[in-house]
């Protein structure tokens, strides 16, 4: 087969359609997706082993951190009017993950709504306490590693559990025991 301009020139236009219907969403909802804005606002997290700024309470800090969500709709079309119940997205589990296995994997339930169209800030907890007394004295030196978060959840149609939705995050942890000040405010 010889090929020509036109054979050539109709192959590109396939390849270039069918490049647009497969990219897009993670996701499989029709209506809206779960974004994640911001993971301790953008900020390196400080995973302190333990607090001895308080001799008579020393203690071994929990590493909690915010997390802003978003409900981003398919269309661009405008958001559902608040409290209707339609296109809210509930985000109900978070899975964390260590790149160098510092910390062991965390799995943590939530219950955060996220408005069509909206923003909603959440708190999840991304390693175990008792793994930071088993560090201490075991590491010389800050341990640098990337968080990766994965939340999942569902949009709630009518007031049910509708399509799938899900996002990811990731975020840089340093681990240490940094004196006794409270590195990350």
């Amino acid at each position: 087969m010889k090929w020509n301009a036109a054979v050539v020139a109709g192959m590109a236009m396939l390849a270039v359609t069918a490049l647009l219907f497969l990219g897009g969403c993670t996701s499989t909802s029709t209506r809206s997706d779960l974004h994640v804005v911001s993971v301790n606002g953008g900020s390196t997290y400080y995973s302190d082993l333990i607090n001895q700024a308080d001799t008579a309470h020393i203690f071994i800090p929990v590493d909690q951190i915010t997390v802003k969500f978003s409900d981003v709709t398919h269309d661009g079309s405008a958001p559902v009017e608040p409290g209707t119940g339609f296109d809210e997205i509930v985000v109900n589990h978070y899975h964390v993950h260590y790149n160098n296995g510092i910390y062991s994997d965390v799995d943590g339930g939530m219950n955060v709504i996220v408005p069509s169209g909206g923003e909603t800030d959440a708190a999840i907890t991304i390693s175990n306490p008792s793994e930071k007394g088993a560090l201490l004295g075991t590491i010389t030196s800050t341990v640098t590693s990337t968080a990766t978060i994965v939340f999942t959840g569902y949009v709630r149609t009518t007031g049910e559990a509708g399509d799938h939705v899900s996002a990811t995050a990731y975020l840089t942890v340093q681990v240490d025991n940094f004196g006794d000040s409270d590195v990350n405010q």
